[in-house]
Formats: C-alpha cells, structure tokens, sequence
C-alpha cells in the first residue's frame, strides 16, 4: 500500500515543517537583535536628555531677548512721539 500521493503529501509535510523551523531561528534572531536595539536605543535616550534641557534653555533665552527688544523698540517709539 505504497500510496505515491500519500508519498507526496508526507514529503510536503516534512518540507514545510523544515520551513517553520528556519522561520522559528530566523525570529529568534531577530528578537536578539531587536532586544540589543530596545537596549541601545534606551541609552541614548537617556544621554540626549542633557541636550534638551540645554536647547530648551536657549530657546527660553532667544525668547527673552526677543521681548526685551521688541519692549526696547515700543519704548524707543514712544519716546520719539
């Protein structure tokens, strides 16, 4: 009772379960490789805190020189008229 497609379908079914199993260590390689990513990702996030802090300083400062000299040129208007 050698049946060819019975023959057939085993041969099928065993190439598609060799299939799966490279699937599976493909992602398990690639959950390595995203978890280094999580972990690398997460360091720079804390070293880039400094620089914001440091720009949000700069902007707040460029913002306070902006109103002192738009309060500069409304006095300097009045003392014209």
């Amino acid at each position: 009772m050698d049946d060819p497609r019975l023959t057939r379908i085993e041969t099928k079914l065993d190439d598609l379960s060799d299939h799966l199993s490279s699937i599976d260590s493909t992602l398990s390689a690639q959950h390595e490789s995203l978890k280094e990513h999580i972990r690398r990702t997460a360091l720079l996030e804390e070293d880039i805190k400094p620089i914001k802090v440091h720009v949000n300083r700069v902007e707040g400062a460029l913002k306070l020189i902006t109103l002192m000299a738009a309060i500069a040129a409304v006095i300097e208007l009045v003392h014209r008229f």
